[in-house]
């Protein structure tokens, strides 16, 4: 068996919130371990996938604190318009709301960026950390928590650390090794995400249409590009992930009303199915779990990455304060305090997107005229639509100093 090494943290799972918990506590100075199945990127960065991610304000603090900013910034789009239209039929005038960053006092609500692109420039950013040691490939055998954290891997490395932490997706092996049970319920729908050129400007505006089969969003992109996450029942979804390229443009181009002019789809569009999941508790023995381990939801409103990233922001400055001042980063009173600053920002999230996405994707004429009369009273009351701005687009549940832009 080859020589035990000792980390202060352990992470499993080498996606966004992953890398970003490594890099933040690398560089406080936490020696940290990094485990993911796969290799992870290096060379030149990639061609933009179809998945982008909508970095709102907070997250974006999260990535400066990484350093990793700089590097992304020339590859996403401002996001200064949120729109939301209801497009319950094509019987109906589409209502619409629009929230403009500058009535938040922010020149932008936040950036969208290519999901790869931002793996690959925090792989970047691991890599150059000396704090750092990245296991990838690897897998993991056997997972001990107690007394301390010890993972042997497959190729019969062992490694020991203070405190575990699964960042390692819905399927957590992490979640199941500390037996912390989920509730999760399939919602039946789909996403289909593809990149998308256009013929008329986006006006660096997000469009959500909400319509009986779930949301249809458009995100800028650099140029007269946008990227569609469109979410519908499950075997419609099906049905349209068959079509010819031309018929399947031509079915975005009709639920879009031709909003952005003529569409023309780039490369293949992605899929995944929607599921709600969420942990009962985010920690256990030496274990604390963040992001999808933690929660998945609807796309609606993109509230996924960003929730996960303030899960990570306030996992990292927990992490960071009890090392500064001699606590044992694994104990549980560490953890649960951890813990105690997530639940109300998850569970608010979790049941808020899970309502309305129960609300928007239903036809019922009674929910209908209800989306509606929301709509309406947005327009009409100005306190309520900077109240909805601020709770919905720029959370400040968790006051993690990262969140706000300010130094650990």
């Amino acid at each position: 068996m080859k020589t035990k090494a000792f980390f202060q943290a352990i992470i499993i799972g080498g996606g966004v919130p992953g890398l970003t918990t490594a890099i933040l506590l690398g560089q406080a100075g936490l020696s940290c371990a990094l485990i993911d199945m796969a290799e992870l990127p290096s060379g030149p960065l990639p061609k933009p996938g179809t998945r982008t991610i909508a970095l709102m304000d907070s997250s974006l603090n999260v990535i400066k604190a990484c350093g990793a900013w700089d590097d992304l910034k020339p590859h996403g789009a401002p996001l200064k318009t949120l729109s939301v239209i209801d497009d319950s039929s094509l019987n109906v005038d589409p209502l619409r709301v629009d929230f403009h960053a500058r009535d938040a006092g922010m020149e932008a609500f936040g950036y969208n960026v290519a999901n790869n692109i931002i793996h690959a420039v925090l792989s970047k950013h691991a890599r150059a950390c000396k704090n750092i040691t990245l296991l990838t490939p690897a897998r993991v055998k056997t997972i001990q928590t107690e007394p301390n954290v010890e993972i042997t891997l497959e190729d019969g490395q062992v490694i020991q650390g203070d405190v575990l932490i699964g960042a390692d997706g819905r399927g957590s092996i992490v979640r199941r090794h500390a037996g912390i049970d989920v509730s999760e319920r399939d919602y039946g729908q789909m996403a289909m995400t593809c990149l998308l050129t256009h013929t008329r400007p986006h006006h660096e505006t997000s469009v959500e249409h909400h319509r009986p089969g779930g949301p249809f969003t458009f995100v800028p992109m650099h140029g007269n590009r946008s990227a569609l996450v469109w979410v519908e029942k499950t075997e419609e979804a099906q049905k349209l992930l068959k079509l010819k390229k031309d018929d399947f443009e031509q079915a975005i181009q009709d639920r879009s009303r031709g909003l952005l002019g003529k569409i023309t789809l780039e490369g293949t569009p992605d899929s995944a199915p929607l599921k709600l999941l969420y942990a009962k508790s985010l920690v256990a023995l030496r274990t604390a779990l963040v992001a999808e381990a933690a929660h998945v939801m609807s796309p609606i409103g993109a509230q996924g990455l960003n929730l996960s990233l303030r899960d990570v922001a306030a996992l990292a400055e927990t992490l960071i304060d009890g090392a500064r001042v001699g606590l044992d980063i694994g104990a549980q009173s560490v953890l649960q305090n951890y813990q105690n600053r997530r639940r109300v920002d998850i569970a608010s999230r979790i049941h808020g997107v899970d309502g309305f996405n129960r609300i928007v994707s239903n036809n019922l004429v009674f929910l209908r005229g209800f989306r509606r009369a929301g709509l309406r009273s947005l327009s009409a009351i100005p306190p309520l639509k900077k109240f909805v701005m601020h709770q919905g687009l720029v959370p400040m549940l968790d006051d993690a100093r990262i969140l706000r832009g300010e130094v650990l």
